[in-house]
Parts: C-alpha cells; sequence; structure tokens
C-alpha cells in the first residue's frame, strides 16, 4: 500500500516519549480494580484528554454481576446412605428443601405441564435448554429445588448465565450420579431429599466505558477504524504495563491525529472491567448495531507495550492478512494465537466473534509480570507503538485500500458460554 497523505501528516507531529511516560505515571499510582473509584478516574483522566484534543466523547456505563460460591453444598436422602459429588451451578441462590424427588426430564415447558412437580425436588437432564430455563421453568411450575445432572461423562462447568428472575436452590450431579436416581425413580422408589445451597452471594457492579471520535465530515462517516485499550488493572497491581501504556499510546496517537483530515474516522475506546473477564469489550460490542460494525473497516487492541520486548500483531482472525500486512509493512512482526498470554487468547477471542477485521499490537514474549509497575516502562518503547499506530491508521484510512473480507465466526467466549450454560 502506498504511503498516504494522512500517514505523511502524523509523521509530521513529533512523538512525545515524555509525554506518554507521563501517561502511565498518572494512570499506574496505584491499582484500577473493576468498578472501583479508582477505574473511573482512570477513564475520566483519558477522557478529559481526549476532549482537550478535539475529541468528541463519550460515556458507555455497563452492568455486570459477580458470584461467590456457597460454603455449603449437599443432598441427603433418607435411608440412603452414600456420599454425591456435587456440583455449585454460578448465580444459584441458597435455600433448603425437603421433598420428594421427581424426575422431569429435560426440564422444559411442557415436561411441567401435568403439574406432578409442584412442591417436589426436580430431577432435571442436562440438555436441550440452557441451565437458566431449566431453573426458572421449575420455579413457575412450583418447585422447591432443582437437581440437574450431567448427560455426558467428564467435568463440566455450570452457570445459570446471570441472576434469575425466577429461582430455586439448585445443585449439579455427575452422570453417574445422575443416571443412578433416575433409575430408582423409574423402579417406582420413591426418593425423599434435601437439598441446601448456603453462603453464595450475588453482587452487580458498574463501570464504564470511555468513547471518544475526532471530527467528523460526510466524507469520513461511513468508514471508521476502532482502537481499544482498557484503562483497569487487577486489584493487586498498579498495571503500569498491562495496560496503562496501551491507554497512553492512545491518548498519544489521538494527539497526533487530532488536526488531521482522514478518509475515515477514528473512533477510541477505554474499556473498563476487562480484567474482570473482558466485560468492558462485551458491553462495547454488543452496543454496536450492524450497520456500526459494517463501518469498521480495522478494529487495533493495544495491550502491554510498554516494557522490552518484540513489537508484535496478532490477527484475531485467521483470514485478516489485510489488517495484519499493513503492521508488517510498519516493521512489525506478525505472530499467532499461541504466542500471546491467556488474557490477551480471550481478547482476540471477543475480537474475533464480532466479524470486524481485528489486531491485537503487544509485545512479545508474553510476560505474567507480578509486580507490574513503572519500573517495566521504556519511554522508547511506547513511542515506537505510538508512531506504528499512527502510520497504520493512516494505511487503513486511506480510501483507495480495498475493504478487507468480513469472517463471521462465533467467539470462543460465545463457544464457551453455548457450553457452560447448557
Amino acid at each position: 500500500m502506498p504511503f498516504s497523505s494522512q500517514q505523511a501528516y502524523a509523521n509530521q507531529v513529533q512523538t512525545d516519549a515524555e509525554l506518554l511516560y507521563s501517561h502511565v505515571e498518572r494512570l499506574a499510582k496505584a491499582a484500577r480494580p473493576p468498578a472501583t473509584e479508582s477505574e473511573f478516574a482512570a477513564g475520566v483522566y483519558v477522557e478529559n484528554l481526549w476532549r482537550a484534543y478535539g475529541y468528541e466523547t463519550e460515556l458507555q456505563p455497563f452492568y455486570y454481576h459477580t458470584y461467590k460460591r456457597p460454603t455449603v453444598l449437599s443432598l441427603a436422602i433418607d435411608d440412603w446412605k452414600r456420599s454425591w459429588a456435587i456440583k455449585g451451578l454460578t448465580f444459584a441462590q441458597n435455600g433448603t428443601a425437603t421433598a420428594d424427588i421427581v424426575d422431569v426430564g429435560y426440564g422444559r415447558a411442557n415436561d411441567f405441564a401435568n403439574g406432578a412437580a409442584r412442591g417436589k425436588i426436580a430431577l432435571i437432564k442436562r440438555g436441550e435448554i440452557p441451565f437458566g430455563e431449566k431453573v426458572r421453568q421449575a420455579a413457575a411450575a412450583g418447585v422447591v429445588a432443582a437437581i440437574i445432572w450431567n448427560d455426558r461423562e467428564g467435568e463440566w462447568k455450570a452457570t445459570l448465565g446471570e441472576p434469575l428472575d425466577m429461582s430455586v436452590p439448585v445443585i449439579g450431579l455427575s452422570q453417574a450420579d445422575g443416571s443412578l436416581l433416575q433409575e430408582r425413580l423409574r423402579n417406582q422408589q420413591p426418593l425423599r431429599a434435601t437439598v441446601k445451597v448456603d453462603g453464595s452471594q450475588t453482587s452487580r457492579h458498574t463501570s464504564y466505558n470511555f468513547i471518544a471520535t475526532n471530527k467528523t465530515t460526510a466524507a469520513n462517516t461511513e468508514r471508521q477504524v476502532l482502537l481499544l485499550a482498557n484503562h483497569d488493572s487487577t486489584a493487586s497491581s498498579a498495571g503500569a504495563n498491562d495496560n496503562a501504556s496501551g491507554v497512553a499510546v492512545l491518548l498519544e496517537v489521538a494527539r497526533q491525529l487530532a488536526e488531521s483530515r482522514l478518509d475515515a474516522q477514528i473512533k477510541l475506546v477505554s474499556l473498563g472491567a476487562e480484567t474482570a473477564g473482558e466485560r468492558g469489550g462485551q458491553a462495547f460490542f454488543d452496543s454496536l448495531a450492524a450497520k456500526d460494525k459494517a463501518k469498521i473497516v480495522a478494529a487495533i487492541y493495544v495491550d502491554a507495550v510498554g516494557r522490552d520486548g518484540q513489537l508484535t500483531a496478532v490477527p484475531a482472525q485467521s483470514t485478516s492478512t489485510q489488517t495484519g500486512s499493513v503492521f508488517t509493512q510498519a516493521g512489525v512482526q506478525a505472530s499467532a494465537l499461541e504466542q500471546v498470554g491467556a488474557s490477551q487468547r480471550k481478547q482476540l477471542q471477543l475480537l474475533a466473534g464480532t466479524g470486524i477485521p481485528a489486531v491485537l499490537l503487544t509485545r512479545l514474549p508474553a510476560q505474567e509480570e507480578a509486580k507490574d509497575g513503572l519500573v517495566q516502562i521504556q519511554k522508547e518503547q511506547l513511542a515506537q507503538a505510538a508512531k506504528v499506530i499512527s502510520s497504520v491508521v493512516g494505511s487503513l484510512t486511506d480510501s483507495t485500500a480495498p475493504a478487507e473480507p468480513r469472517q463471521s465466526v462465533q467467539t470462543g467466549r460465545q463457544q464457551e458460554a453455548g457450553e457452560d450454560l447448557q
């Protein structure tokens, strides 16, 4: 791709390594755990600078729940001395219920239609519909508790997906244990049991994404380049490299491109609660309508670029070669998904599921830094990342560049969620 006028403008604006470092220094004064005042303050710092550079900003609140697992999970059946391998289901409510067990198949609406389960403990087989829907149907049918058993061998993750509006205490059992209960019931052997779930706690949290867009013209509103980083950190880390460095680079790129006339709109997103399971990214992409996603020619997630290591572009999709090649032309090496850390793989899986051509920009080898402080940050590394992104944005916003084909795929998160919920 030829060197564009947009690239030429970006290169006229000198990258300020000292300013980059000062951003990291400011953000990494303390840990920024999700849904805390320090996380919000970091986002406000970013938003204020974007406004100062002339960008239009938007605050996007989102909500999520966390679940503290129960301290007590038990199943006791009268006249049956047996140790049961009990599994908890995320977002299951506390409660104790004693009643006869009744087999209700997969727990669908028609499985409860005869009313036989009212006032009973429902034995429900995994499959057909999500766990949460099974429990809702059971509650609506007047069941006092539920036992969901696995329909296959091996370990299984189980979640109701979210706190339910209609629910009962619920526990999980293995395929072997569930089959044993089902066999007894088929032989018309009554089973009176007590199910107990206690000590669990569901909490609701609020976090925010901060969004900025450059000045729009009639020419650039239909094409968009998306730049993302996250401003939160874990509770135990100041998060200088992960990911104050990425946010600092977004701020510097915004400064460099503030007055440029691009053939596409630039949207910058500083995500919250990414260390709580990519919550901010999920909320942001869920908020985009199909027509909004169609405008985005490329997405670049900037993560952990401030320490020593090779600046590397990792495509989110295996076919995302065009966006990746722009980074290669800018002197950045390409790498495969397997080379990055676990948290970055989750970010890539989320990006891949959008269908938008997307790349993660990071430094390899990946390092899990227990003490992620300013001592790891190198000004020249920050400056290099900012220069590369400004150059790449120039190429990606060139209206003469061919559009990259879109890919419709299911993310690892979606695949995992489908498995977890059913």
